[in-house]
């Protein structure tokens, strides 16, 4: 069957920014690593840098002032939202069997859309495809599913020092309806429900969906409203969780003490300025 050929994982996080300069600045000192990535979409109305970690890559998005979809959609959320998380965009390495698994699933997938990317710096060029779905199927997240021709035309985001950030370690996602999000993430995106739990002391039901050394961790409150879902935080691996703080501090970013997390054989700290306004986790397990 063709969906048994398909691997599901977090292509990448989008994070809407105001000024792209400053946000790629702070992220790269946050980070401790250098851009993969400058590009410019004169179509979408918007401009990138890129940040390829281990496991995924992040994404600041900026409004160019032009036409287009993104360029709107990034405006949009500042104005209401200001700066912070704005989308979570799936992979695959076989959009045929997606479309038709999705369409299954009952979730109205739109045909494969070609895309090109231009790096300002290099002039190397990336492709892709992209398949849209209303914001309404994800219960107001915005995200998409994209195949790239060539994973790899994207480098490895080049690392500044010690205590690097190393990947992604899961993104919340903050929701009202946990049936939903396991028929979303679950059913209609193929993404393996690794545990569900109930935990009331951590905000109510939790479902870890697993996938590329990552989760996308949907905490679902005991609560009757009906709400649109949001992307509400980002945990960030470190392999030196006292290298990266120390680092983070003679940078002079906002860093807490470093502690031990909710998970077993984990230490946290949280990391509070040169983010773009997301709450973001720093995360080491030992």
């Amino acid at each position: 069957m063709l969906y048994e050929n398909m691997d599901i994982v977090v292509d990448h996080i989008i994070i809407a920014v105001a000024d792209l300069e400053q946000a790629t600045q702070a992220f790269s000192s946050m980070l401790g690593r250098k851009p993969s990535w400058r590009g410019t979409h004169p179509t979408y109305g918007s401009a990138n840098s890129l940040f390829r970690l281990d496991n995924t890559y992040l994404e600041l998005l900026a409004a160019t002032g032009g036409e287009g979809f993104a360029g709107a959609r990034v405006r949009d959320h500042i104005s209401t939202h200001g700066e912070g998380l704005l989308g979570l965009i799936f992979g695959t390495d076989n959009a045929e069997a997606f479309c038709v698994h999705a369409k299954e699933k009952g979730l109205a997938v739109s045909a494969p859309q070609e895309g090109t990317g231009i790096d300002d710096n290099t002039g190397a060029v990336r492709k892709w495809r992209n398949m849209f779905w209303d914001d309404e199927a994800a219960n107001g997240i915005f995200s998409f599913m994209i195949v790239h021709d060539n994973p790899e035309a994207l480098p490895i985001a080049p690392i500044e020092g010690v205590g690097h950030i190393t990947g992604v370690d899961h993104i919340v996602v903050q929701s009202s309806d946990k049936d939903h999000a396991k028929k979303f993430f679950g059913d209609q995106l193929g993404v393996r429900l690794a545990l569900e739990q109930s935990r009331p002391a951590w905000g109510g039901d939790m479902l870890f969906f697993r996938c590329n050394s990552m989760s996308v961790e949907v905490i679902a409150p005991h609560d009757p409203k009906k709400r649109r879902d949001a992307l509400t935080g980002l945990a960030l691996k470190t392999d030196d969780i006292a290298a990266s703080v120390a680092r983070l501090q003679a940078a002079g970013i906002k860093v807490s003490e470093i502690r031990e997390g909710r998970k077993p054989k984990t230490l946290v700290a949280t990391i509070k300025s040169h983010v773009c306004e997301v709450p973001t986790l720093l995360i080491q397990h030992q």
